[in-house]
C-alpha cells in the first residue's frame, strides 16, 4: 500500500483515527459504498452458524470500529460480519495516551485502550440510523462490556444494561471478559463470577425473546489466550451450562513471545499470537467434539494462516492487526485465497 510508510511515520492511534475519520465519512455516502462493494466484491461462500446466515466465514474483530462509526464500508470491503465496541453502559475515555503500539518486525500491534468508547446509547442511535437490522449486508455483532469503575460484584449490570439498549440492533452480542486493559476483569474468568454473569445474561435474553414473540438472539462469550487448558475446561463448562451460543478465541495475551523486545504494557495481538490462538481453538474444538461453534481470532494476514484456524476447529474468522498491515484490500486476499484452496480440495 503506497500511503503506509506515510501511516507509519505517525504515532499508531492517531493513524487509527484518521482512517476511521475516512472511513465513516465513506460510510455515509451511498455511492462510496457501492463502488466499493463492486470493486471488492469476493465470491459467496455461505455459511450458517448459531443460526445466522454469514455471506462468507471472515469478520471484522472488535476493536477496530470501537463506536459502530462504519459498518456498511466494513461490508462492501468484503467482510462476511462485522463486531463493534467494546462498548460499556456510558462513554468511558479510556486509558492515557499513548496506548497503541506497532511491532512492525513482527506484523504484531500492543494495546492498552481500556474500552474507550462513546457508549451505548450512542452506539445504539448510530445503528437504527445508519445499519438497521433489516437493511444490512453483513450481520453485526456488538461487543460488550463493563465499565472500568463498575466493581467486579456488579458487573451483571453494566453487561444487562448494554443489552437492554442495545438489542434491537445486534445480530449477536460478545461479552467480553478478557482484555487485559481493564483492572480485574480477567477475573471474570473465574468461577464465582462467570457463573452467575451468563446465568444472568442468559435469562435477560430469553426474558426479552419471549416477551418480544422473537427468537433470542445469539451470545457469545471472548476468551483470553492467558488461560490454561484446565480453566478453559471449566470455562467452557460453565458456557455450556448457560447456552453460550459460541466461543470467541481469543482476546489478545499479556505474554510475549521472544522475538517480541518492546516493552510496552498491554495486549499482544496479530502474527505474534498466531501459535497460542491456534492452540486454544484446536483445545476447545476437541473438549466440545466440535459442537460449540468458534471464532478464530489471532494472527490472520493471508489465506493460509486463515484456513490454519478453520483446519483447528474455527467455524468463522476475524482479523483486525492484519488491516495495520496489509490495508484494506485484505478481506478480499484472505476470501479469494480460502475459496481457492476449498475449489482446490474439492
Amino acid at each position: 500500500m503506497l500511503i503506509r510508510p506515510l501511516f507509519f511515520k505517525m504515532e499508531a492511534e492517531t493513524a487509527h483515527e484518521i482512517v476511521c475519520g475516512v472511513l465513516s465519512c465513506a460510510d455515509n455516502i451511498p455511492v462510496l459504498k457501492k463502488i466499493t462493494e463492486s470493486l471488492l466484491r469476493s465470491p459467496k461462500d455461505e455459511k450458517t452458524v448459531f443460526g445466522i446466515k454469514f455471506p462468507n466465514a471472515l469478520g471484522l474483530a472488535a476493536g477496530f470500529d470501537k463506536n459502530a462509526l462504519f459498518p456498511n464500508i466494513s461490508s462492501a470491503l468484503g467482510f462476511g460480519h462485522i463486531e463493534v465496541g467494546t462498548v460499556t453502559p456510558k462513554p468511558q475515555p479510556g486509558n492515557p495516551k499513548p496506548r497503541l503500539f506497532r511491532v512492525i518486525a513482527e506484523g504484531s500491534v500492543i494495546n492498552r485502550m481500556g474500552f474507550n468508547n462513546d457508549g451505548a446509547e450512542a452506539m445504539s442511535r448510530r445503528l437504527e440510523k445508519n445499519y438497521p437490522k433489516l437493511n444490512r449486508m453483513s450481520p453485526l455483532g456488538i461487543n460488550i462490556g463493563k465499565a472500568k469503575s463498575t466493581p467486579l460484584e456488579e458487573t451483571l449490570r453494566d453487561y444487562l444494561l448494554c443489552i437492554d439498549l442495545l438489542y434491537k440492533s445486534a445480530d449477536y452480542f460478545t461479552i467480553n471478559i478478557s482484555s487485559p486493559n481493564t483492572p480485574g476483569l480477567r477475573d471474570l474468568h473465574k468461577e464465582e463470577f462467570l457463573d452467575p454473569l451468563l446465568r444472568g445474561i442468559n435469562e435477560r435474553l430469553e426474558q426479552i425473546a419471549a416477551n418480544s414473540f422473537q427468537k433470542k438472539i445469539p451470545y457469545l462469550l471472548k476468551i483470553s489466550p492467558d488461560e490454561d487448558f484446565s480453566s478453559i475446561e471449566k470455562i467452557i463448562e460453565i458456557a455450556v451450562r448457560h447456552n453460550v451460543s459460541g466461543i470467541i478465541a481469543t482476546n489478545t495475551t499479556i505474554t510475549r513471545p521472544s522475538n517480541i523486545t518492546q516493552t510496552e504494557n498491554g495486549g499482544l495481538s496479530g502474527k505474534a499470537i498466531e501459535e497460542k490462538s491456534l492452540g486454544v481453538i484446536k483445545f476447545i474444538a476437541k473438549l466440545t467434539n466440535n459442537k460449540l461453534p468458534i471464532i478464530g481470532v489471532g494472527g490472520i494476514s493471508d489465506g493460509n494462516s486463515a484456513s490454519k484456524k478453520l483446519d483447528a476447529g474455527a467455524s468463522l474468522l476475524q482479523l483486525y492487526s492484519g488491516l495495520v498491515f496489509e490495508g484494506p484490500l485484505l478481506p478480499k486476499k484472505v476470501l479469494a485465497e480460502l475459496y481457492q484452496r476449498k475449489v482446490w480440495l474439492a
